[in-house]
């Protein structure tokens, strides 16, 4: 996944939610997606609730040059929240609200707030007409020349242009039409497809994907669990069944995946293995290579993929075969592996699961994953703004695409979120099998 990741900012007190019914509703000022805020006046960022809060918790995420400065955080009243804050001009903006992850923000009777985007824009020199026939033109031009899926739902760009054209063109600023290209591109679905302005990154679809893991739950599942560094998670069996879960291959956090190899060093000598990847959206795929070449002999075609290319029969290079590569020993575990996967694995993380499948020890349990692999380029529309557009079609082995669709478990294995809090019947599947008892 090559969505630039985000760095969480946390601001929390208390204990973990309680999920019931009846979540609350917020007005935020400035509003969701508006494109006028002014810069200067705008000291402060203001959620109102629509009943009482539980003032001891709460929740704001984001990270990277589209999140606000915060300069402080308080509790107006039991329905308001305020966020101390510093902006500049000619920017978009973008926070959530009750990410996952954070302990969130929840009512005096603990409901919680849904996950709540909240993007806005703040003003800029008048949008220039010629500027804006020029960024609309050139991305759709993009969108039928370089967008890898543009074909996959069926949409009909050239009417959606035309539909919206006009709209755009009526942007006030560069920030504002950023903001309008971002919910005209959600229309695609796609995970890997944003809008960047500036320094900041907007994805323009969040996949609302229900996990299948609970840390709450492996706790109890595992009591020894220990952390290892910022992606990972490892334990041991009292019977010598290694546990390692692996929870992002990005590229930025190299040094802490190196850890995670590290640890998987210690876990070689365990007669069996869980490996899980359940959490992980993607990231580097030479990472994941990295990763899989302890289990997978020799070299081995695990997926392949064709480029987008206008000029080209049919529109797409020839299929270009994807391989691992084992390693040479001592880094090598030949045990039997479990690998539990689920709806979160997208994008690296799926092409590692398919790696996984051409280990002859491993099998995959847990449920399908989501489903997207795009590569994508970054396409200048005008100075300042540019559009993210995945460049190839993703392939399983056998050359069928799985954009949509997902990579299948070996094992399906479901279970409910009560489930996954009070335990983890992913993880007991997997360890009743490799004890040889299922």
């Amino acid at each position: 996944m090559t969505t630039r990741a985000l760095r969480s900012i946390v601001l929390l007190a208390g204990l973990a939610p309680v999920f019931a019914q009846g979540a609350p509703n917020v007005n935020l000022e400035p509003a969701h997606r508006a494109s006028d805020v002014h810069a200067e006046r705008t000291r402060h960022l203001i959620v109102t609730f629509d009943r009482d809060m539980d003032t001891s918790v709460h929740g704001v995420c984001g990270g990277g040059p589209g999140f606000p400065k915060v300069l402080g955080t308080t509790w107006r009243d039991a329905r308001t929240f305020v966020i101390a804050t510093e902006l500049q001009a000619e920017r978009v903006y973008a926070l959530e609200l009750a990410c996952s992850g954070s302990h969130g923000f929840r009512t005096a009777a603990g409901q919680p707030l849904a996950p709540t985007p909240w993007l806005f824009a703040t003003s800029g020199p008048a949008l220039d007409k010629v500027v804006a026939e020029q960024a609309v033109a050139r991305l759709f031009a993009a969108l039928r020349d370089k967008y890898s899926y543009r074909d996959r739902l069926g949409i009909d760009w050239t009417e959606l242009e035309l539909a919206h054209r006009d709209e755009l063109l009526a942007a006030p600023h560069l920030p504002a039409l950023a903001l309008r290209f971002q919910d005209l591109l959600a229309t695609a679905q796609d995970p890997h497809l944003a809008v960047c302005w500036m320094e900041a990154t907007l994805p323009t679809w969040r996949p609302e994907a229900p996990a299948n893991f609970d840390l709450r739950g492996l706790h109890k599942a595992l009591p020894k669990l220990e952390r290892i560094g910022r992606l990972g998670w490892r334990a041991r069996t009292g019977d010598g069944i290694g546990y390692l879960c692996v929870t992002s291959f990005a590229r930025e956090q190299r040094d802490d995946f190196d850890l995670v190899l590290e640890a998987l060093r210690g876990l070689r000598n365990c007669k069996a293995l869980v490996l899980d990847v359940r959490p992980n959206g993607g990231g580097d795929e030479m990472l994941a290579q990295r990763l899989a070449a302890f289990f997978v002999p020799g070299e081995k075609v695990y997926a392949g993929h064709c480029v987008r290319d206008a000029r080209a029969k049919g529109g797409f290079t020839a299929v270009q075969p994807r391989t691992v590569r084992g390693n040479p020993e001592p880094d090598v575990y030949v045990g039997p592996v479990a690998v539990l996967m689920g709806p979160r694995n997208m994008s690296s993380c799926e092409a590692f699961l398919l790696m996984m499948r051409q280990a002859p020890r491993a099998v995959l349990l847990g449920a399908t994953s989501y489903g997207s692999s795009g590569n994508p380029q970054t396409h200048v529309l005008v100075p300042g703004l540019a559009v993210q557009l995945p460049s190839w079609r993703a392939l399983r082995p056998d050359g069928t695409c799985f954009e949509g669709e997902g990579i299948a478990p070996m094992i399906p294995v479901a279970a409910l979120p009560a489930q996954l809090a009070a335990g983890d019947p992913i993880l007991d599947e997997a360890l009743l099998r490799l004890r040889g008892t299922h």
